[in-house]
Parts: structure tokens; C-alpha cells; sequence
């Protein structure tokens, strides 16, 4: 079964993982976010996608995303995908991104962050662009796979390395949500991917989601939800209320947010 949704719940499952994805429209007038899935048997994917650009480009960037890697993974023979599929996926979109126009043929110039996750048998393969994330929840450790491409996160490299001093890194970090890759980039060279699949065990837990949650709750925070309500629709639901609970609290405007957990049952 294949599905997309916006701004609503959409649960399934096959015979060795239940999924819950949840996408908010929060406080803004349109919806940027995009996702797809699909579930087969024993194997699966998700992808998630957080568009960027003026009226109706962000979400038709997202959109046009997340369908490239759903149709690239249902079109193939066995559902089976690699590191190198996952990344021709995301260099495919990359180019379908660049090529948007609005109306009157002009280009849209609009852009989109990504995070998919392919599950066949027992192997994960996962690759994103941007600052989408992918964690894996296995017992009482919760770890983040992906790497943000963002300033942040090159100004954090240039630190270790005593490339630069901690006043710059104070001075440069205000910007440091900048993005360094994205699909819509063009010509994408920078895909964070593993090369050799995270071998899954039971009770496993994969977790993918865009920046508009995780801005607002910290890793323990999800962590231990996702530990406390086992049930994913549950957790998925929780996390939401949790979201907006503190946004309103901190009277911060919420961006658009999607998360999607994957509970592994062998």
C-alpha cells in the first residue's frame, strides 16, 4: 500500500513494522511539507521532505520530491534499494527541483530538504539532504544517523579542527541554520547516506522528522516519549501536543512539522 497526506495521521503496517506519520500545518497559511510511503510484504520506505521558496515553490518543491524517490523505489522490480539508489534519488530530484517553473515558465527557484529510510528484511539504509533527520531509538539509546548540512555544522567542524577560534565560532553562529545542500541546489554533490546497512533488531524503533519538531522538542524529549507510549500512533499524537504546548508557552510561531515513527516487529 502507498499513501500520502497532509496535515493529519496516517498509520499502517505490514508483517514486521508498524508506521505512524504525522504532518502539522502549524501557524503557517501553507503546507511545505511533504511525504510519501510505501509498505509491501516485510520490506517498506518512507520519505520525508520540507520545502523551501515563495508562494506555492517550497511545497511544490517538497512535493515533486518526495514522489520522485517513492516512484524510483515502487517502479523497482523487488523494492529493494541500496545507498546508490537512495542517492540517485536524491540527485533526480535535485534536478527536478532546479527545473520548476511557475505559470509563465518562470523558474521557481525553490528548494527542499530531505530524509528517506528503506527498510528490506532486516537492513536499513537511509539518506538525506539538508537537515531533515533519521534517528534509531534501540533499547535505552537514541541516536541521531543523519548530519545537519547546515553552517552550524561546518562552523562545529572548523572548531575541532583549530580552524577557528571559539570568538569566531560565537560571531558566525547566528547564522548557522543556513543550509549548505538541498535539493534544488543543483548539480547535488553533498548527500549524507550509509554505505553498509544498520543491521535491525526487534523492538527497533526509526524515527525520521523535519526541523519544525525538533527546534522545539530535544532529542530526550522525544526519546522519551517514544519510550513512554510504545504505540506509534500514540507517540506521534504526543509529540504533536507536546510541540504545541510549548510553542504556545514560548509564544514562538510554529513552522510546518512532520514526523515519522517506524516500529520494527520481527
Amino acid at each position: 500500500m502507498s499513501q500520502s497526506n497532509r496535515d493529519k495521521i496516517v498509520y499502517d503496517s505490514n508483517s514486521s513494522m508498524k508506521i505512524a506519520i504525522l504532518s502539522c500545518l502549524g501557524d503557517r497559511e501553507e503546507q511545505q511539507d511533504s511525504f510519501r510511503y510505501s509498505l509491501n510484504k516485510e520490506n517498506g520506505m518512507v520519505v520525508i521532505c520540507d520545502g523551501m521558496g515563495g508562494h506555492h515553490g517550497g511545497a511544490e518543491a517538497s512535493r515533486v520530491s518526495a514522489e520522485c524517490f517513492l516512484n524510483n523505489y515502487t517502479n523497482s522490480q523487488t523494492n529493494t534499494v541500496s545507498a546508490d539508489a537512495l542517492i540517485y534519488s536524491a540527485q533526480e530530484s535535485d534536478r527536478l527541483v532546479v527545473s520548476l517553473t511557475d505559470s509563465d515558465g518562470t523558474l521557481l527557484k525553490a528548494g527542499s530538504t530531505c530524509v528517506a529510510i528503506t527498510i528490506h528484511g532486516k537492513e536499513l539504509f537511509w539518506c538525506s539532504v539538508g537537515d531533515s533527520r533519521a534517528y534509531l531509538l534501540r533499547q535505552n539509546e537514541f541516536v541521531q544517523l543523519t548530519s545537519d548540512q547546515n553552517y552550524s555544522t561546518v562552523l562545529k567542524e572548523k572548531l575541532k579542527a583549530g580552524l577557528i577560534t571559539s570568538e569566531e565560532y560565537n560571531q558566525e553562529i547566528q547564522n548557522g541554520e543556513a543550509l549548505i545542500s538541498y535539493l534544488g541546489i543543483g548539480n547535488l554533490s553533498l548527500i549524507d547516506f550509509n554505505l553498509s546497512p544498520i543491521e535491525l533488531c526487534e523492538n527497533d524503533i526509526v524515527v525520521v522528522m523535519t526541523d519544525g519538531y525538533y527546534r522545539l522538542l530535544s532529542d530526550e524529549d522525544i526519546q522519551r516519549v517514544i519510550t513512554n507510549f510504545r504505540n506509534c500512533e500514540e507517540a506521534v499524537q504526543v509529540i504533536e501536543t507536546k510541540a504545541a504546548n510549548i510553542a504556545k508557552r514560548k509564544s514562538i510561531s510554529r513552522d510546518n512539522a512532520t514526523i515519522a515513527i517506524i516500529s520494527i516487529n520481527y
